[in-house]
This record gives structure tokens, C-alpha cells and sequence, in this order.
């Protein structure tokens, strides 16, 4: 099926790698491919990886910093206006709890290639779509807000337009994006 199935063997060998760090799940369920191909997108998450070893600090976060000194950069890196910063952080309050090694194998079915990861909890796909140039590590907090804010952009308009804050305004249950 060329490069296109190689690459989502790519990810979905990469994801369940992240996976079995965070949260175990039966070994078929994240058996990778025998011989992951290389697509771009899998060659530049693996290399972002490799770059930024995943470590649980004390709080569960494998990451330095503050969500507001994460959401801060994001932003600064996008150039959305920074009344964003109170509407994404509360998104990833809903989505990870704050947690960008956060990984929703409930929500993907068992679907590796559709586990929500990160802080934003975003699909491989979706912050393949929407990652900036050389910021490919789904799991780096800022790299997921910055794509998590380009998806928002996008769709939304804003963060205040998302389903979850819609919802919030209303009195509701939050919603994912």
C-alpha cells in the first residue's frame, strides 16, 4: 500500500511504544509492526523521542516547566493573542490533567493510531496536520499546544468556540475538541 500504510505502521509502532511506558495494556494489543517503515512523520517522531526521553517526575509530569510557562510559549510561537491562555488551559486541564504524558487508550478502542497523547490530547494524525516544522514530539508539552492551537485556529476560530468550553459556558459537562 506504499509509504502511506508505512508510515501509520510507523506511528502505530511508535504510539504503542509510548504507550506501554505510561499505561500496560495486554501485549497484543500493542505488538508493533516486525519492521517499521520509515514516513516522515514517523521518522521525525522517532527522532524527537530519541531526543526527549520520557521520565515521570514526582507530580507524574515528565516535563519541566509550568502549564502556564508551556502555554506561554505556545503562544508566543503562534502568535495568537494571549487571552488564549486561560481557554487552553483549561482544555488541558479536561483533557490530560495537566499531564503531557498523558495517553487515552480507552478512547482509541485499542486503536493505536488513534490514541489521544499529550497534554492536548491529540491524534498522531492530527498533530502530524498541525505540528510547526522541526516541533514533531507529540509528547512535549509545548510542541502539542502550538499544534493543539493551529488545529483550534482552524476549526474553532478560538478556544472559546471549542465544543469543551461551549459546553462549560452553558453549565455543562465539558466536551472534547
Amino acid at each position: 500500500m506504499g509509504r502511506g500504510m508505512d508510515g501509520i505502521a510507523a506511528i502505530e509502532a511508535r504510539v504503542a511504544e509510548i504507550c506501554a511506558r505510561f499505561a500496560p495494556a495486554p501485549a497484543a494489543a500493542l505488538q508493533p509492526p516486525a519492521a517499521p517503515a520509515d514516513g516522515a512523520f514517523a521518522a521525525q517522531l522517532r527522532q524527537a523521542m530519541a531526543a526527549r526521553p520520557i521520565t515521570a517526575a514526582a507530580g507524574g509530569s515528565p516535563a519541566a516547566g509550568t502549564i502556564d510557562a508551556w502555554i506561554d510559549e505556545a503562544i508566543s510561537r503562534t502568535g495568537v493573542p494571549a487571552s488564549w491562555a486561560p481557554g487552553l488551559k483549561t482544555i488541558a486541564q479536561h483533557e490530560s490533567s495537566l499531564n503531557p504524558a498523558a495517553a487515552n487508550l480507552k478512547a482509541s478502542g485499542g486503536n493505536l493510531a488513534k490514541t489521544p497523547l499529550g497534554l492536548m490530547q491529540m491524534l498522531p494524525s492530527t498533530f502530524a496536520a498541525h505540528a510547526q516544522p522541526g516541533r514533531g514530539n507529540i509528547l512535549d508539552p509545548v510542541d502539542n499546544l502550538t499544534a493543539a492551537i493551529d488545529y483550534i485556529r482552524d476549526r474553532y476560530g478560538d478556544p472559546a468556540s471549542t465544543p469543551g468550553l461551549r459546553a462549560l459556558a452553558r453549565g455543562e459537562h465539558y466536551r472534547g475538541y
